[in-house]
């Protein structure tokens, strides 16, 4: 073929390539039927023209209304007032509405916090239910054989992965398949048989997931092999986690659930109780402390569901202890609960707030100590920096990349981090605890109380009057109303006062007095009014360990409390020795007040309650020599007579009175009291102060 000219090559060039050729017979024929459409053609393309240019003026109107947009503006900005240039220009200057973005991150924060706080798992929803009876292991065989040959394997798969977990880690998968059956003996013995064995084999640190370059690695054997064995050991927990998160969701009272969904759920509860404590530096540690808290919000209403109830509230405490020398495990288990409780708006029982009582985390914590350390402490030289060449420097950092992985796995937690835990567990306490006290649920206020008295040295400055105010309105709408309504006060009220009194004193206990000094001159007047009622109530002396007899009418389960046990007769005693020996608010006034009326009330006390006030006055006298004079009965010059129905001290005019009623105690039918009561008249006349 020849060559070419340069005519003929520019003619090739501009003919359409690919047969689209204008002059082509196709193309032809197409612009024909095109032309044969005649008017319609020609309509439509005028409305699509009408259309275009009704689009282009909405687009107008559309740019003329919106405002204008600057670069590098956000729409969070606001316009701040310009600024004139040295050069005597105007500079534009925008303000950045960082407030809203951090509220906002805040909100969303907390609203993470809340949905994964005690949040349902989805589990193993949208597996099949296992069928025993489509399985091809048993299917032939009969519902008795079939029944024994699957507890025989359950029995064998778990002996199998105790003897032998990383060949056999892959049993897990036919164990959970197994827990969802219908059968109530095979989802039984299926769920329960992995408990022992995860307690065998998990480690007590955490496996981390494996990155990219881990996986892509090469590695030996032996290497290959455990982390095969950790990664389905890691997923396989937290399938089971899941089952158990599912089962626990039933209870009795729940819509639709049946007989066996509530035997499950108490099952899992006691597995997840089983877990917590080994487990507890294992894998998905929070998953488990969910069950069991879900458990405690809820009030059991059988006695299988009770026993369980106890058992999730031992489980917690346990932990509470065991976690004294970190702090982590507090933590979690204190914002969990102090949030379950919140989101129940404090409809729990009084066991559950005990709990908090087991922070043995906090019994080295002196957050006033250790801010008086901060600032005394002496800042160190910096040390001369070492040369090291390149390749020291990176065996330096791979050196610290490693013992950070080992420290991570270990669980070691420093001195700062733990002290930055005993802080956050205590605000987090405290702030539950005056939350509770400004809603005031009756069963909660004895709990709370005897934590506060507890907690009460640790406490921040700024909150201990937020505590005296709440403490001094409760104890106020009990004693001080219009209506006498000390003579309607049940145990529970009367025990309210006794505690709100302890309390506070106790908040004020351990500050320098030099430094804060507060006015408890209410909470004297309040135990001063309560004595009268002490001194009818039989059951001074009683607490919850007393033996009673069952009301066989009764329908609710009782839960005793494992900390609040104290009596009537204790909290008394508490109260009077914190007034005149543990503050400075005893005085020679009250302490004739409080002897003339603690004699009228031991006229009914019970024996031991009277020797123990017998006491307490015993070593009041040595203390405030005035005392004595209320044991003579010569004539003295005084004004105005004694009111023993008076509510306050100064009302009483105790100075005038006289203690007949030691008289009739020296004639009391227990030979210890009498004793005890001529004791006390035979040291007054002792004293110089008798005449």
């Amino acid at each position: 073929m020849g060559k070419r000219s340069r005519k003929e090559t520019f003619i090739a060039a501009k003919r359409p390539k690919n047969g689209n050729d204008p002059l082509s017979e196709s193309n032809v024929f197409a612009e024909l039927a095109n032309d044969s459409r005649g008017d319609d053609a020609l309509s439509v393309g005028s409305r699509r023209h009408h259309n275009m240019y009704k689009e282009d003026a909405n687009k107008i109107e559309d740019y003329e209304l919106t405002p204008r947009s600057f670069k590098g503006v956000s729409s969070d900005a606001t316009e701040g007032l310009p600024v004139k240039t040295a050069d005597g220009g105007l500079k534009r200057i925008v303000l950045k509405d960082s407030d809203s973005e951090n509220e906002a991150n805040e909100v969303e924060s907390e609203k993470s916090d809340e949905d994964n706080d005690i949040a349902p798992f989805d589990g193993n929803e949208n597996v099949p239910d296992y069928d025993e009876a489509n399985d091809e292991d048993y299917k032939e065989l009969s519902p008795e054989t079939r029944e024994k040959k699957i507890k025989e394997d359950i029995a064998q798969m778990a002996e199998s992965l105790m003897e032998n977990p990383e060949d056999n880690v892959l049993l897990f998968a036919k164990l959970l398949r197994m827990m969802s059956s219908h059968v109530p003996s095979t989802a039984k013995l299926s769920l329960l048989s992995v408990v022992p064995v995860f307690k065998s084999i998990c480690p007590s640190y955490k496996v981390r997931p494996l990155t990219d370059a881990e996986k892509h690695e090469k590695m030996s054997n032996d290497v290959q092999k455990v982390r095969f064995f950790e990664q389905n050991l890691v997923r396989y927990y937290r399938k089971y986690l899941d089952v158990l998160s599912l089962h626990s969701l039933k209870f009795s009272t729940s819509p639709k659930a049946t007989d066996l969904d509530i035997v499950l759920g108490i099952l899992s509860t006691r597995a997840a109780c089983q877990l917590a404590s080994p487990l507890r530096f294992f894998n998905f540690r929070s998953d488990l402390m969910r069950i069991l808290i879900r458990r405690i919000m809820h009030k059991p209403a059988s006695a299988a569901e009770y026993d369980v109830f106890k058992e999730c509230v031992k489980t917690l405490e346990a932990l509470l202890v065991e976690d004294v020398d970190l702090g982590s495990i507090s933590l979690d288990i204190s914002r969990m609960l102090s949030r379950s409780i919140r989101r129940r708006n404090m409809k729990v029982d009084e066991s559950v707030v005990n709990i908090f009582l087991s922070l043995t985390v906090l019994r080295d914590y002196d957050p006033h100590a250790s801010a008086e350390e901060k600032e005394k402490k002496i800042k160190l030289k910096r040390k001369e920096k070492v040369f090291l060449t390149k390749k020291q420097r990176k065996e330096l950092k791979e050196k610290k990349k490693i013992e950070k992985e080992i420290k991570d796995a270990e669980f070691k937690i420093t001195a700062e981090e733990r002290e930055r835990f005993q802080a956050e567990i205590l605000r987090t306490l405290l702030t539950l605890y005056l939350e509770i006290l400004r809603s005031r649920p009756e069963k909660l206020m004895a709990p709370v109380l005897e934590g506060i008295s507890k907690y009460g040295r640790q406490v921040n400055l700024d909150m201990i009057g937020d505590f005296l105010q709440v403490l001094r309105e409760i104890s106020h709408d009990l004693l001080d109303s219009s209506n006498d309504n000390i003579m309607f006060l049940n145990a529970s009220q009367t025990r309210q006062v006794l505690l709100c009194v302890i309390t506070s004193f106790s908040l004020l206990s351990y500050l320098p007095s030099k430094r804060v000094h507060l006015d408890l001159n209410k909470f004297v007047e309040y135990l001063y009014g309560l004595l009268p009622l002490l001194s009818e109530d039989a059951e001074i002396e009683f607490s919850y360990k007393t033996l009673r007899l069952m009301d066989p009418l009764a329908t609710d389960l009782k839960m005793k409390p494992s900390v609040n046990i104290s009596t009537e007769a204790e909290l008394l005693l508490k109260g009077l020795n914190a007034i005149f020996f543990k503050s400075r608010s005893g005085s020679q006034a009250r302490s004739l007040a409080f002897t003339k009326r603690l004699y009228t009330a031991m006229l009914q006390f019970p024996d031991k309650s009277t020797i123990a006030v017998m006491k307490f006055i015993g070593k009041l006298i040595s203390r405030y020599d005035d005392i004595v004079s209320l044991y003579t009965t010569e004539d003295r010059i005084q004004n105005g007579v004694y009111r023993p129905y008076a509510e306050t001290i100064e009302g009483a005019n105790t100075e005038v009175a006289v203690l007949w009623e030691n008289l009739l105690l020296e004639k009391h039918y227990n030979p210890t009291i009498a004793m005890g009561a001529r004791a006390l008249i035979n040291r007054a006349k002792k004293e110089p102060g008798f005449m």
